[in-house]
């Protein structure tokens, strides 16, 4: 039986960024919605700033990983660019805090993750 690897299957990374994806959306909006409720389940390290980094930063891995496997040269680029837009309106996200911008994050990290979510997902479906 021959093992494939997650790296160079596109299918399995695409799942998998879905699922981080998905996961990294559903972290901001508990973080923003409750975070006592985190913190009462012995769960507020998920509300630090090195938490959401790490979303952040395992996100658009395994999406710009996605984007490189998972293209197809008969494919248009729509793909590729839902996984740049998603990293960027994350990286903006996270960026805002520290720019000192008044601007709701949850809104802008929610919007990026789904649009990575989105992006994994149309994927998988042009690689079967």
């Amino acid at each position: 039986m021959e093992h494939i690897s997650t790296v160079e299957n596109p299918t399995v990374l695409n799942r998998l960024g879905a699922i981080t994806s998905t996961v990294c959306a559903l972290h901001c909006a508990l973080c923003a919605l409750a975070p006592a409720l985190l913190s009462v389940l012995g769960l507020s390290v998920l509300i630090s700033h090195e938490a959401e980094w790490i979303f952040t930063i395992l996100a658009s891995i395994i999406a710009i990983a996605s984007a490189i496997k998972g293209y197809c040269p008969c494919e248009s680029w729509k793909k590729p660019m839902m996984f740049v837009t998603g990293i960027l309106i994350l990286l903006i996200a996270r960026s805002t805090e520290a720019l000192g911008i008044n601007i709701p994050e949850v809104y802008i990290t929610i919007t990026g993750g789904g649009i990575l979510v989105l992006g994994h997902l149309s994927n998988l479906r042009a690689c079967r």
